[in-house]
């Protein structure tokens, strides 16, 4: 039977065709009637189904290719948009809103929050390791909420950390075996070299860890994308330059097949641009998932006069910020495989939200939404070597999907539009993830040590 018939049928019969009805233990769940964004790149199909049988898409495509299952709970998606949960390749799980504190309690509302805005799979790049490893096994076991988690583990850097609390110090070339074989027992999903790292002791860490199978990303601030940094060995950055890129030094990184993960929000954090109209902190996906505490000191710094150090600073921020603008539309023109990350959090920038704006500063920035939204799914899962598991709306990947009341196609803004959150093939309730002050411990950070 057609699925605009037996949805018909459906609704006539047991008023199933609504949004947000909980699925049966091992009910299959059919979206209909939808546009569908299948997170590569292809032309939204109107009118298309999805259909989800445990933790699988079994089907998606146009409506006319399905037939509905007969025990199917079916969400009636006429004029939303269905398309793959959103990924954060680039945030850390222990920070307060500024950045720099540490608020190692709070991750359950860092979860929720991400979850809550449609963010399903996001990678941590640089922690506490026992700690982070820990959330990556009992999210994935089940047992803590929040989107799937790759991680680094703890940085690597030099004798003199920039963050000591989260690196491990490398002052002789003789540790790196030891260290990325724990990093292998360990299993992290890439090892990160941090920005004091010596360009010979990255070419080590590259050589050994390809011995093992683990690619290197870096972050070496304002030297992100230089070509002596490409040639040590490294697989990606963990930003994008924000340094001039001429053709010479795009040409050579695209040689060595460099990828770059985004973060446009932490470059326009340090510019201070978005903080000149704080009204956005109004907007549902920091209002609901944030504790007031956090707001209050982020209007408290953003209304804080900057000392003559402070506003020259920033005038380089700003720079810095409208380069990486540039390059990323370069970059993306240019074929390298780019994936979405925030760097969150840092001041305005938050876990969940920050990754709407990302997407919004990127189609700022000259990409077509379609695109954005790849570099967020499809890409994302390429980036992690996991597309044949995840980031688009194909038969036989894992059932994580967001249903928008908008399209995003043409409107990128309306990715911020989810009514509805599906991981693993179950309806996510969304009301359970809001900030609750009735329920919440009311953990505060502490200040975290930071070398510059």
């Amino acid at each position: 039977m057609k699925i605009a018939l037996r949805c018909m049928a459906l609704v006539l019969m047991a008023g199933l065709c609504t949004v947000g009805a909980s699925a049966g233990e091992g009910q299959p769940i059919a979206i209909v009637h939808a546009r569908l964004i299948d997170g590569m790149g292809g032309s939204p199909v109107e009118n298309a189904a999805v259909v989800v049988r445990g933790k699988t898409i079994e089907y998606a495509g146009p409506a006319s290719g399905v037939s509905v299952p007969k025990d199917a709970q079916i969400i009636d998606a006429t004029g939303k948009t269905v398309m793959p949960g959103l990924a954060d390749l680039h945030v850390h799980l222990q920070g307060s809103w500024d950045g720099i504190s540490v608020d190692l309690l709070g991750y359950q509302r860092y979860l929720k929050a991400m979850l809550y805005a449609g963010v399903t799979t996001l990678m941590d790049t640089g922690n506490y390791q026992p700690w982070v490893l820990q959330l990556r096994q009992e999210q994935a076991a089940g047992r803590l909420q929040g989107p799937r988690i790759y991680c680094v583990g703890a940085m690597i850097d030099s004798a003199d950390p920039a963050w000591p609390d989260l690196a491990y110090a490398v002052t002789s070339r003789y540790q790196i075996p030891e260290i990325v074989r724990r990093d292998k027992a360990a299993k992290v999903d890439m090892i990160k070299g941090y920005s004091n790292l010596s360009e010979h002791m990255l070419h080590w860490l590259s050589e050994e860890a390809g011995k093992e199978g683990i690619r290197v990303v870096i972050d070496q601030w304002e030297r992100n994308g230089s070509p002596d940094l490409v040639a040590t060995g490294i697989s990606g950055f963990a930003h994008l330059p924000t340094r001039k890129m001429n053709e010479v030094d795009i040409q050579f990184a695209k040689e060595h097949n460099i990828f770059f993960i985004t973060t446009l929000t932490v470059t326009e954090a340090f510019a201070r641009t978005r903080l000149n109209d704080i009204g956005f902190l109004k907007e549902p996906y920091i209002a609901d998932t944030t504790p007031p505490w956090f707001l209050t000191e982020l209007r408290e710094f953003a209304n804080k006069p900057q000392t003559e150090p402070e506003k020259k600073e920033t005038q380089e921020s700003i720079v810095a910020h409208q380069e990486a603008m540039r390059n990323v539309k370069k970059l993306h023109d240019a074929g390298f495989l780019i994936a979405t990350g925030t760097d969150a959090p840092y001041p305005g920038v938050f876990q969940g939200e920050g990754l709407h704006h990302e997407l919004e500063l990127m189609v700022e920035a000259g990409w077509k939404p379609l695109e954005a939204i790849r570099a967020s799914t499809y890409d994302a899962a390429r980036l992690m070597k996991a597309e044949n598991e995840w980031g688009s709306l194909q038969a036989g990947r894992r059932a994580t999907l967001l249903i928008i009341a908008g399209n995003p196609a043409e409107r990128i803004s309306d990715t911020r539009k989810i009514e509805t959150v599906i991981q693993d093939g179950k309806i996510v309730d969304r009301t359970e993830l809001k900030y609750d002050t009735k329920t919440d411990a009311g953990y505060r950070a502490v200040p975290g040590l930071f070398n510059p």
